[in-house]
């Protein structure tokens, strides 16, 4: 285990407390339904697949130390106040647990299951305690099994099954995998700006 700094600790909203009410209100009337009606399947797989392939490379550029080393950044668009301060490892973590968690809810939904637990923000932030030689391997392995799952998956027709957003109320299934790429990209600009302060 790489022990994460933890000095300075800044007074943060807690986990769950959700967006400014402006931002989560053009996000879902306006951003996320343009989103829906103008993206391919297709083109979001391919998105998820650019931007975990930029999250690999700068993770990959860095030192184990480097990986685990947590820094507060400003609070980015679509980014909840109480996940500024992490570390790179922590952040690849997030994206390990929403990733699996998102492949899971689709493909529930895909096959009109929607009979799952309910999802929660505070149950997807990463531990203080991340294993920096493994987290990349698992964040790879995620995304290879994400973008194999959803291509193998039949998007032709929008499923009736929905399961709620903790943010944005019911997704369908195609809903659910074209936030996906939007969601990898919040968190490499996180990281990005991370990396700007080592």
């Amino acid at each position: 285990m790489n022990a994460i700094d933890q000095t300075a600790e800044p007074k943060l909203a807690e986990p769950g407390a959700g967006l400014p009410l402006m931002e989560w209100f053009v996000a879902k009337h306006v951003i996320i339904p343009l989103r829906f009606h103008f993206t391919t399947v297709a083109q979001g797989i391919e998105q998820f697949e650019h931007e975990s392939n930029q999250i690999l490379a700068i993770a990959k550029s860095l030192s184990e130390q480097n990986l685990c080393q947590r820094r507060l950044v400003p609070r980015l668009r679509g980014l909840e106040d109480s996940s500024r301060y992490w570390s790179v490892a922590m952040a690849i973590e997030h994206l390990v647990i929403v990733g699996n968690g998102m492949s899971n809810i689709i493909t529930s939904l895909s096959k009109e299951i929607s009979e799952l637990p309910v999802s929660k923000i505070e149950n997807v932030k990463p531990s203080l305690q991340v294993n920096a030689s493994q987290v990349i391997e698992r964040f790879e392995t995620m995304s290879d099994k994400f973008i194999a799952t959803m291509k193998s998956l039949d998007f032709s027709n929008d499923t009736k099954a929905k399961h709620a957003h903790p943010w944005f109320g019911p997704l369908n299934a195609r809903e659910w995998l074209l936030f996906a790429a939007p969601h990898q990209r919040i968190h490499r600009c996180q990281i990005e700006e991370i990396v700007k302060r080592l």
